[in-house]
Formats: C-alpha cells, sequence, structure tokens
C-alpha cells in the first residue's frame, strides 16, 4: 500500500528550483540556436532530454535508494568498461583526435557523464560499511582512490580533462567527510597550493624555438622579408635565452629593443617546459587564460567574445532573441558551454542574478538535506552529488567569466546536452529519494 509519509516528505521546492532551472535553459538555447540551419531544433530536443529525464527521475523514486544502491559497484563496471569500449571504437562521425561520445543513429551518448554518477554512488556504497570512517588513513582511500583514477586515466585519453577533473572534484570532498586524518589534509593543501604555482611557473618558463610558425607569423604582420629569410635559414634552433635568439636573428640584440617583429618572435617562438606533457589545444587554453590577448582570434577568441556578451547585457539585459554575440555568430558552443553568456546579455544583472539564486538555493538544499540523513551511504551520496553540481556550477561560471580556463563543463540542467541532463536528474531523483524517506529512520 501507498505511504502517504513519501508525498509528505517529498522537497517539492528542490523539484520546483531545478525545474525553472531548466526552464530558464530551455529559453536560453532557443534563442542562441533560432535562426542557424540544424541548430533551430535545439530546443526542442532539450525539451525531450527534460522529459526523458523527469521519467527516469519517476522510476527511481519508485524504489528505495538502498536498493539501488546494492548495484553501485555494478553500474560503476559497467560505465567504466563504456570508457574501455569507446577507447578501441571511435566515432568517425565526430573526428578521430577527440573520441568522447558513441554514435548511435542520430544520438550521441557521452559515457564519462554517467561515470560520474557511478563514481559517487561506488564511493558512496564503499564508506557505508567501513571501519575507517572517522579516522581514515591512506589505506581506507586506496580502494576509493582507484574506483576515481581508473575512469579518469581513461576519460583523460579521449581527451577530456575537464569531467576528469570532475571526479576528483567529487573524491576530495567524500573523503574529507568520511574523517580524512586532518595530517593528510594539509598535506594535500600544500601540495594542492605547491602543484597550481609549479603549474604556472612551468608556463612562464622555457625555451625558444625557431620554426615554420614564427617565419609564418612575420610574414603575416608584415615584418622585413630579409627578417622573415632569416629565421627561415635558423629553423630548427633553440635557445634558453631570448638574447641568444635575437643575437641570432638580429645580429645584435640591442636592435631588438622596442621592435615590434622582436615582440612577435618572442611571443611566438616561446615553448613552455610543460609542453610535452600536455596536447596543443590544453597549451593553448592554459596560455590564453594566464593572458587572453595573447591569442584573440583563436584559443583566447570564447572568452573574450563571452565577456563581451556578458558585459553588454548590462543591468536589464537587451531582452529575449536580441543577443548580437550569439544572433552573429561571434561565440562558438553558445547553446552548450556558453549559454550562460547568451543568456547573461539577454537578461543582464537581474536574469544572471535570479539563475544563480536558483543554483545556490538548489546547492543549500541538498546540503540540508545531508544534515538530516540517519545513515552513512545516503550521506555520502548526497555530498557526492551537491559537490558535483556546485563544482560544475562553480567551474562554468567562471569559465565563462575568465576567471578559470575553458575546460568544456556544462551548467548543470541549464547547458544543452542530453547525457548530461539525464545523468543531472538521476543524480537529483536519488537525493528527492533520500528525502521523501527519511522518515524511515525516525
Amino acid at each position: 500500500m501507498f505511504d502517504r509519509r513519501l508525498l509528505q516528505n517529498f522537497d517539492w521546492a528542490l523539484l520546483g528550483a531545478t525545474l525553472a532551472i531548466c526552464l530558464l535553459g530551455v529559453v536560453a538555447i532557443h534563442s542562441a540556436s533560432k535562426g542557424y540551419p540544424g541548430e533551430s531544433n535545439y530546443w526542442i530536443k532539450q525539451v525531450s532530454w527534460i522529459g526523458l529525464g523527469l521519467g527516469l527521475m519517476f522510476v527511481l523514486l519508485l524504489v528505495d535508494f538502498r536498493t539501488i544502491g546494492r548495484f553501485s559497484y555494478v553500474l560503476h563496471l559497467a560505465a567504466t568498461a563504456s570508457l574501455v569500449f569507446l577507447l578501441l571504437h571511435s566515432s568517425p562521425d565526430l573526428g578521430g583526435k577527440v573520441n568522447r561520445w558513441f554514435k548511435v543513429g542520430s544520438l550521441t551518448i557521452q559515457p564519462s557523464e554517467f561515470v560520474k554518477f557511478t563514481t559517487i554512488m561506488a564511493i558512496a556504497f564503499y564508506f557505508r560499511d567501513s571501519r575507517r570512517v572517522g579516522n581514515l588513513g591512506i589505506k581506507g582511500v586506496v580502494f576509493p582512490l582507484l574506483l576515481v583514477l581508473v575512469p579518469f586515466v581513461l576519460i583523460v585519453k579521449q581527451p577530456d580533462l575537464g569531467t576528469a577533473m570532475m571526479l576528483l572534484m567529487i573524491f576530495f570532498p567524500m573523503i574529507i567527510m568520511a574523517g580524512l586524518r586532518t595530517r593528510i589534509i594539509l598535506f594535500l593543501a600544500v601540495a594542492g597550493v605547491v602543484g597550481v604555482i609549479t603549474l604556472i611557473l612551468a608556463f612562464e618558463t622555457g625555451y625558444y624555438r625557431l620554426d615554420t610558425e614564427v617565419a609564418r607569423r612575420l610574414s603575416r604582420e608584415r615584418a622585413p622579408v630579409e627578417l622573415v629569410d632569416r629565421v627561415k635559414i635558423l629553423k630548427g634552433n633553440w635557445y634558453f635565452l631570448r638574447n641568444s635568439m635575437f643575437t641570432d636573428v638580429f645580429g645584435d640584440p640591442d636592435l631588438a629593443v622596442d621592435n615590434p617583429a622582436a615582440e612577435i618572435m618572442e611571443e611566438e617562438a616561446f615553448t613552455p617546459y610543460i609542453s610535452s606533457a600536455l596536447r596543443p589545444y590544453q597549451q593553448r587554453r592554459i596560455l590564453t587564460f594566464l593572458n587572453p590577448s595573447k591569442d584573440p582570434l583563436g584559443a583566447g577568441y570564447h572568452v573574450i567574445q563571452s565577456k563581451i556578451a556578458i558585459g553588454s547585457g548590462n543591468f536589464w539585459g537587451k531582452g529575449f532573441g536580441e543577443s548580437t554575440q550569439g544572433a552573429l555568430n561571434f561565440l562558438p558552443a553558445r547553446h552548450t558551454d556558453f549559454l550562460f553568456s547568451i543568456y547573461a546579455e539577454e537578461w543582464g544583472f537581474v536574469g544572471s542574478f535570479l539563475l544563480i539564486g536558483l543554483f545556490l538555493f538548489v546547492i543549500q538544499r541538498c546540503l540540508s538535506i545531508i544534515l538530516q540523513t540517519r545513515d552513512r551511504f545516503s550521506a555520502f551520496l548526497t555530498m557526492g552529488i551537491t559537490a558535483i553540481f556546485a563544482s560544475q556550477v562553480l567551474i562554468n561560471l567562471g569559465m565563462v567569466v575568465g576567471l578559470l580556463p575553458v575546460v568544456g563543463v556544462p551548467l548543470p540542467f541549464f547547458s544543452y546536452g542530453g547525457s548530461s541532463m539525464i545523468t543531472m536528474m538521476a543524480s537529483l531523483a536519488l537525493i528527492l529519494n533520500i528525502r521523501m524517506r527519511r522518515f524511515l529512520w525516525a
């Protein structure tokens, strides 16, 4: 027989706020994609994904979350296996270099989105009965770390560094909640700060290498022909010191002072020491994050156009369908990762404040449910899901305003994408499931 207490404990406010975010997303996608062949029906597809996600949510709400939890390891193994299969069978239609999707007819499925969901479930299930919770040391972290590292490596191979980093954003809050020892937390914090500083220094220090690209850039900027020819002759030479390069090219390094051609050479020939560890597009993204104006028509283009869109929205915005950055095709990925930029341009500060307020409400509501849980599995599950919601919001918003590198993380429930929408809806369903069954432990 149906227990009415399930409805009495259902968090209608959380569901309502989430659906409001979905609605704003559909409106923004409709505006961002209209007028472009093949893109005008994206908002209809998004509505379909939302409907499918709500259907899956209804099914998951019918089943006790503890029953679903028993399949955590199986689901995580299946999701990880799909990543292995994806690496072995690329999708030619989507390009051979970036291999993140399965293509099924006209649909594309991104398995890494589902891995985030199963990783949370697997870690929560591990800590459910772990005796180490409350005094978690290195040994207690090994198995959860393996649950994260295996898909992490497979996702980096695709390559998709943004989604891979999200797995770490899930992992750390959950092990801290498990009672990770203070000295280990301090060590990780110090290591993280040192790592960030080292990364920045690694991109700021390097050597200079003359190649064809340097000559082409000089030629495009109409540098003297004899200078371009000299660079071509020295092609392949590399230097630890800038002045050594200028001596070879100009004969006297003093001739490079206040010389526009020398500035171009210095910028184009510079190669960070860390370049061998990252793919070229990843290097460009980080370098343009540190200095977007370095490549305004290349890797820095997204961020610069995004800032223009957000800034031009002013207080009230330009109005629905009046986005110039979207309508004139200045902003790439305008219906996915940079959808917030179009939304902010059309609805201004007021609309942005409303959307961010809804996200904060959803996150706060999820955090409050953590405090209401009375068993480990539900507490860790809610923490992991809340961490993924909060992390994606922070990273996406930081990315579109230029505070973080462009890593391709969508705004949950808002950006276009079927795999992301279904995964987010399933995650929300588990939180609602936990909330509506809390009376079982009263």
